[in-house]
């Protein structure tokens, strides 16, 4: 395919336009989707174009144009939608639009780690399956800008564009190691987690930010305090957090003031350039409020919760599950976290889900990974002292891609 020549699309900026679309992709049978935001750029993300491809007709609409997109969601809604990385798109169609899909979702790139692909990028699985050479050199783009070149417009569109073919033959060899089941179900998961999902940026802990757990109390109340003045000057200036401060600056400036005598009465150094005028100031007056502090009111250090730390026959529970879901995702050619995602280990054990059905109505796994662990789990929480790991050559879907 020649990867030069720009797919034909049509942008969708009117009323009239839109009407035209509709009665286009009306009938289509699916729709290959895709958005574009500008979290790279603004505080508040926005969704700044939908890329979509329905048979042959290629579109972009510009959902900042001020026209009723009402119809067509509806339209939407009821299609099967092929997407790549599909939690992301619809979190934020959700959020702008209150869009929820009734139809199948095809993840592309579900589709690439089902089948045990190291690389599931979209570059990569549209050069492995494709052929395609896609560079991705305008991720970081600001899409919210107007007017968008063509440039970006052709970047935009070819994200859809080659997705049915790519979705089709990821399909095909899903359905050649029976992994197709597993797919939708893992599909089904992911929408549901992303649908589910909210906004957590009023959370009182969010200035916990990685890193600041090796900190004591006194280094803590700095970072606090200056987590907080970087979030005002964010949300003023409408720009991502790290462009006023990046978080490693933060943490090694909060360390530095703990560590001085008086430090409001310091002079701050290596600032980024951006951090003068009101900004300094404002800056300032976080560093005299975490410097006024008394020792009382530092944040502390999170404690651990022990009453939900394992035994030591849990722990070995856990050993045991982590093992055999090691040797049956090596069977597979997957990697173990899609068998049993080590995180959720201990709540299997804790949660004592003993069964197939109790793992799927935790929500936790989807039912193709509960009926893998199945022989595990009956294992694990027997009476037996010393269970063991299945043969990894009765797992069933031992096919390899």
């Amino acid at each position: 395919m020649n990867t030069r020549a720009t797919p034909k699309f049509e942008y969708i900026s009117t009323r009239q336009a839109l009407t035209g679309l509709l009665d286009k992709i009306r009938a289509s049978a699916h729709i290959a989707l895709d958005t574009e935001a500008d979290s790279f750029h603004h505080y508040y993300p926005k969704v700044c174009l939908i890329q979509g491809t329905a048979e042959t007709v290629n579109f972009i609409i510009d959902p900042l144009a001020g026209i009723d997109l009402t119809d067509f969601f509806n339209i939407l809604s009821q299609k099967k939608l092929i997407i790549h990385d599909a939690g992301y798109d619809l979190r934020m169609l959700k959020a702008d639009f209150d869009f929820l899909p009734e139809g199948e979702i095809f993840d592309t790139m579900l589709a690439g780690r089902m089948l045990g692909l190291e690389k599931v990028g979209l570059s990569a699985l549209l050069g492995d399956f494709l052929g395609l050479q896609i560079h991705k050199q305008n991720q970081r783009a600001d899409w919210s800008k107007r007017p968008l070149s063509q440039e970006l417009l052709a970047y935009a569109i070819v994200d859809t564009h080659y997705l049915p073919a790519l979705a089709d033959l990821l399909a095909a060899r899903l359905e050649t190691l029976g992994r197709s089941q597993w797919h939708r179900q893992s599909c089904q998961g992911s929408v549901r987690s992303a649908l589910q999902s909210k906004n957590d940026n009023e959370t009182e802990e969010n200035w916990r930010i990685r890193g600041v757990s090796r900190l004591n109390p006194k280094q803590m109340a700095f970072v606090r305090e200056l987590w907080r003045w970087r979030e005002k000057e964010a949300q003023k200036e409408d720009v991502p957090p790290f462009r006023v401060m990046y978080s490693n600056q933060l943490l090694a400036l909060s360390c530095w003031l703990a560590a001085q005598k008086n430090p409001a009465q310091k002079k701050l150094n290596k600032l980024p350039r951006n951090c003068r005028g009101p900004r300094l100031a404002a800056l300032k007056k976080a560093v005299d409020k975490a410097a006024a502090l008394p020792e009382e009111q530092w944040p502390q250090r999170r404690k651990p919760d022990f009453s939900k730390q394992p035994t030591c026959l849990q722990q070995s529970q856990i050993e045991i599950l982590r093992r055999s879901a090691a040797q049956i995702a090596a069977s597979l050619n997957l990697p173990p976290q899609w068998i049993a995602p080590k995180a959720l280990l201990g709540s299997i054990v804790l949660r004592k889900l003993d069964t197939p059905e109790k793992l799927i109505r935790s929500n936790l796994m989807t039912p193709w990974q509960a009926e893998l662990l199945a022989p595990i789990l009956s294992e694990v929480f027997s009476d037996k002292s010393t269970p063991t790991a299945p043969d990894s050559e009765s797992a069933p879907g031992t096919s390899h891609p």
